[in-house]
């Protein structure tokens, strides 16, 4: 049973992962349509600029619908506290004259309906409209109260003909004596009118701009479709990139095709050799280019038996490709299913053995400039990875997610690398991933040969997370009762959890499997896996 602690980190990271893959998730489905796969690029920058434009006319927006209210109430302010300061005499000695005279000098302000003063006893002293005289002031009934500034106390209603209406009251004093009130009435309707304008023209700014960036993502993807069916019909009549002359297609995934090829030097020396390269919607995905050229550089490096040599890269006509040993056989996946009922131990503890040789080598690969190890991590060791030649050799292939230690991460944080059946537990939980990643991943790979069956299956990467930290593995023994007790042990000390509880190296694990070959007196070598693989794929030999 997994503990509290182990559930509680479990479920943490989960949370921590579910918005990256809920992202992950969204842009894969994108990137299914071929229209955004395409033009992948363009959007982005026409996005950015269509974003940046909306933030900028928004703040625009923003700053003249301020400007509007400020103009506005800082009128009618200064209306209502001119009148105030004038009529301080006048109100005291009752002089109406004195008092109309002063307010037609502000009658004609914008937008302003009436005026009134008030004396202490809130009666009507003067009105615009003199029938209102000697009355009692009805204030604003359900205003809303915006503001008083300086004094002036300011509301503001809607009234029952759509009409809007400001008003601005402030007190009068004279000689610090409270001796009545002015009262100013202001329609609002030609602010709310003109903010209104404002903002069915930022919305019409809106809707043309993305006709705009449609109009132009059109033109846009007519441009690279024509470009890109150029492309196409150019690659698929190549039948050579520069020496090599492509004889056929073996495979294709996502995002690479692989070909048997002729390497035909001009003294007329030949070879066979196997030429990867991209697929030619992805020839203007720097993402992806700078991934495969480095993979290409970090397997350059590695010149080993059981690794697949690289033996040159470059680009020729916008094509990049790597040209590579040709492997002629099967991978471990092929050779297992059909094997169906696992492998022999004798036949699995040489493979392994075998695999392990490579690993350590690239793990403990020197830097040829600093002197320094490189600490190179496969990060995806399966059965599709490791390839059987029909002459008996084993060899890993595709280090294009590995990564050495001196070299930036060129993945998002939280994103996933690898098979997600092959993961350690340290890497579904998003922790630092060394070597002994790739012994756990080995481990695993040990157990299904064994077997003959896979030890994990997820459907996402959301599921690997929450199972592969604690889910416990049955010893290899109860599939297999007929496996000596060391090899179980071996096995099972690949699949620890605790990474410090693995071996600590690939060459650990190939001692201990060296000194129980020698212990059983086990003698399987390079000719029998040859002998096996001819007896069971010899009408697919090419040659």
């Amino acid at each position: 049973m997994a503990s509290v602690r182990e559930i509680a980190s479990t479920t943490m990271l989960w949370v921590k992962e579910f918005p990256t893959n809920i992202f992950k998730k969204t842009t894969s489905k994108l990137l299914t349509i071929e229209f955004v796969r395409r033009n992948k690029n363009s959007i982005i920058i026409c996005l950015i600029i269509w974003f940046i434009a909306s933030v900028t006319g928004y703040l625009i927006l923003n700053s003249s619908v301020k400007h509007l209210n400020n103009d506005f109430y800082q009128h009618g302010l200064l209306v209502t506290r001119k009148l105030a300061d004038m009529i301080g005499p006048s109100l005291l000695e009752k002089n109406i004259l004195s008092l109309n005279v002063t307010i037609g000098e502000v009658e004609g302000s914008n937008n302003l309906i009436f005026i009134s003063i008030l004396n202490h006893e809130n009666k009507l002293v003067v009105h615009t409209d003199s029938d209102m005289i000697n009355e009692t002031l009805i204030p604003i009934k359900n205003g809303r109260y915006i503001a008083t500034i300086k004094g002036v106390f300011i509301e503001a209603k809607s009234l029952p003909n759509n009409e809007k209406i400001v008003s601005f009251s402030t007190i009068v004093t004279f000689s610090g004596i409270n001796i009545g009130k002015v009262y100013l009435i202001f329609s609002s309707t030609h602010l709310y009118s003109s903010i209104s304008k404002y903002k069915a023209l930022f919305v019409y700014a809106i809707v043309f701009s993305l006709l705009l960036f449609s109009a132009i993502m059109a033109a846009i993807d007519r441009i690279s479709k024509t470009k890109a069916l150029k492309i196409q019909k150019e690659l698929e009549g190549m039948t050579r990139i520069g020496p090599y002359i492509l004889q056929k297609k073996i495979a294709q995934g996502g995002m690479a095709e692989l070909f048997l090829a002729d390497f035909v030097r001009e003294d007329g020396f030949r070879r066979i050799v196997a030429i990867k390269k991209i697929l030619p919607h992805l020839i203007e995905n720097l993402e992806f280019i700078k991934m495969f050229i480095r993979e290409a550089r970090l397997a350059a490096l590695l010149q080993h038996p059981n690794i697949v040599q690289i033996n040159d890269f470059g680009k020729f006509q916008n094509v990049y490709f790597i040209s590579m040993e040709y492997i002629r056989g099967k991978n471990l996946a092929e050779i297992t299913v059909e094997a169906k009922k696992g492998l022999s131990v004798d036949q699995s503890i040489f493979l392994v053995s075998q695999i392990s040789r490579g690993l350590q080598y690239s793990h403990s690969k020197i830097d040829d400039k600093t002197g320094e190890p490189l600490n190179i991590v496969h990060r995806d060791i399966s059965p599709q990875n490791i390839l059987v030649s029909f002459q008996g050799e084993v060899k890993i292939s595709d280090f294009g997610i590995s990564k050495a230690r001196s070299e930036p991460s060129l993945t998002l944080a939280g994103v996933i690398k690898g098979k997600l059946s092959y993961m350690s537990p340290e890497q579904a939980l998003g922790q630092s991933v060394d070597h002994r990643a790739d012994i756990y991943a080995l481990g695993i790979v040990f157990y299904e040969i064994l077997s003959g069956k896979r030890l994990y299956q997820f459907g996402s990467d959301l599921e690997a997370i929450r199972f592969i930290p604690e889910k416990e593995i049955a010893p290899i023994i109860k599939l297999r009762p007929d496996i000596p007790d060391e090899l179980n042990r071996i096995v099972m000390k690949c699949l620890e959890k605790d990474k410090k509880s693995r071996y600590q190296s690939a060459q650990e694990l190939h001692d201990d499997l060296i000194h129980l070959k020698t212990k059983l007196n086990i003698s399987y070598d390079r000719s029998n896996l040859a002998d096996f693989m001819e007896k069971h794929f010899k009408k697919e030999k090419i040659f």
